[in-house]
């Protein structure tokens, strides 16, 4: 009897268990550049999305934050001083340390600074990097090295004293290429593995990176390690079209956590989500995944957070972000800037420069900013410079501060005045008007599209002739997105004034000061 009854406990414990489910939590965040919430509070903030990190881990410890991509640049706190020296993302890290990010990889503006800065902000980092198709050159001879993590206190004493060439006994913790998570499940010694590895674009080069192609990378490494794992995770910083097509030629991922169109978004390909939320932690994904009693991955539900002033920060997260933002705007005020000013109030109005917006077409802000350049830089014919120095991803409403422009516009960088050939300017206009879509897209004025071509000065462009145009330094590097032709020495251009770095008042010196007085003037 007692035998029996024995039998039929363990059926129905045996029932129970089968019908359970072990579950894993994603916190996903991607594209952020600001630590405090926006729009006078709306939306956003660091000190939010810790609050729904510290109850969602309260519930289940084994939740996860993940941050897919650009957070270091360029954030328009980051570009402030402070010690003496640019902030250059140090709050970024430092406020990501303080919410209990686990993993990141690169995104393509993680490579805006020179290598000493990035491996500074490496280095303060208590989250781990993990990077699959993206490496550092030390030099000629060795092109794929991992980048690495050193003890950040010997790092910098060895990086600040006078015995650079010595060796300091430095350890350094090569970046894993993957990671694997063993999260418990219902039976004790089958843990469920999850494999994680993490891919970049390869949209900002730079002499000391070096990329492998995203889809051999993942599939190279997921030919190591798939007899180790029970299912695949990518953290990605792709384009979506990018995310798609790797989703398509490795369907054992699971899950992909994307970032760089800094807009939220939801596809599947066969049974791979893909997903991506919005830029300044706007929004966050949550992801919960449910596992049976085998392991076997049976559910994945993906819910849009959205970040807004109903979640309370955390408040040991606040006063650090409060800290730091203070910290920032000094900075900000000792370089001439007043950021909580108000420079214009819209009322009704909307300044559209999201990405979608001012990497697509001629808009409203671009023009303005154009314009300002065109006002600053007297006796120009027109003005350009590329949508990418655009860099809000957001509409300005209401009443628009100096800090609003600094997040407009994080880069700054001076005014030239250049006279060049028209057969140059034709080509200029040409490979803006083909970036479509990207941040080489030009942003003009005194210009004009036509049927019949492009027009300047009150006609169509000529190639024998000669004109004078204000344009933004960087598109005179050679690095943006397919200008790589266009650098100072190109036969085209004529001649190039630059602004005097010790006239404050030319307005040329920093862009940001021309588009706040050009602001101030439809105040008047």
């Amino acid at each position: 009897m007692y035998r029996k009854l024995f039998c039929f406990l363990l059926l129905l414990a045996s029932l129970s268990i089968y019908g359970q489910t072990t579950e894993v939590v994603f916190i996903q965040l991607n594209d952020v550049y600001e630590i405090a919430p926006l729009e006078g509070g709306k939306y956003g903030g660091l000190a939010r999305v810790a609050a729904i990190i510290d109850e969602l881990k309260a519930k289940n410890p084994y939740t996860y934050v993940i941050l897919s991509g650009d957070f270091i640049s360029p954030s328009a706190l980051g570009t402030s001083e402070y010690e003496g020296k640019r902030i250059n993302g140090r709050q970024m890290v430092d406020v990501m340390n303080a919410i209990g990010v686990n993993y990141v990889t690169f995104g393509n503006h993680e490579f805006d600074y020179k290598y000493e800065v990035l491996q500074d902000r490496i280095n303060e980092s208590d989250f781990e990097w993990i990077s699959s198709n993206v490496f550092r050159n030390i030099n000629d001879n060795t092109k794929c090295n991992s980048f690495e993590k050193f003890n950040a206190r010997a790092y910098s004493y060895w990086r600040d004293s006078n015995f650079a060439g010595i060796d300091m006994t430095l350890i350094g913790k090569p970046f894993p290429e993957y990671t694997i998570l063993n999260v418990p499940g219902y039976l004790r010694n089958q843990p469920i593995r999850l494999g994680i590895l993490g891919l970049c674009i390869d949209a900002n080069k730079q002499s000391y990176v070096s990329y492998e192609n995203y889809v051999e990378s993942a599939k190279r490494v997921y030919s190591v390690i798939k007899d180790s794992v029970d299912n695949l995770i990518g953290i990605t910083h792709l384009a979506i079209d990018e995310d798609k097509n790797l989703a398509s030629q490795l369907p054992a991922l699971s899950l992909i956590m994307g970032g760089h169109e800094h807009v939220n978004m939801y596809h599947k390909v066969g049974n791979t989500i893909i997903t991506k939320a919005d830029a300044n932690a706007r929004t966050v994904y949550v992801h919960t995944l449910s596992f049976d009693i085998s392991n076997k991955l049976v559910d994945i539900k993906s819910d849009l957070i959205k970040i807004d002033g109903t979640i309370p920060e955390k408040p040991s997260v606040k006063e650090l972000v409060d800290e730091w933002t203070t910290r920032a705007f000094k900075g900000f005020m000792d370089k001439g800037f007043d950021p909580l000013v108000m420079v214009y109030d819209l009322k009704n109005d909307v300044l559209d420069g999201r990405e979608e917006t001012v990497r697509f077409g001629q808009c409203a802000l671009g023009y303005l900013i154009a314009n300002a350049m065109f006002d600053a830089a007297k006796s120009s014919d027109m003005a350009f410079f590329n949508s990418g120095a655009i860099r809000i991803d957001d509409e300005l409403r209401g009443e628009v501060t100096q800090y609003d422009i600094i997040r407009v516009l994080p880069f700054g960088g001076k005014i030239f005045q250049v006279e060049l050939k028209g057969s140059l300017l034709r080509q200029i206009l040409e490979t803006g008007w083909n970036n479509k879509g990207n941040g080489g897209y030009l942003q003009f004025y005194g210009i004009e599209y036509t049927a019949a071509g492009w027009k300047a000065k009150g006609g169509l462009i000529d190639d024998k002739k000669s004109y004078n145009a204000a344009v933004s330094d960087y598109l005179l590097s050679g690095m943006e997105q397919n200008f790589g032709y266009l650098t100072k020495d190109n036969p085209g251009i004529l001649k190039v004034t630059e602004p005097d770095p010790n006239n404050k008042s030319d307005l040329r010196n920093d862009i940001r000061f021309a588009v706040i007085q050009y602001f101030e003037k439809w105040n008047r």
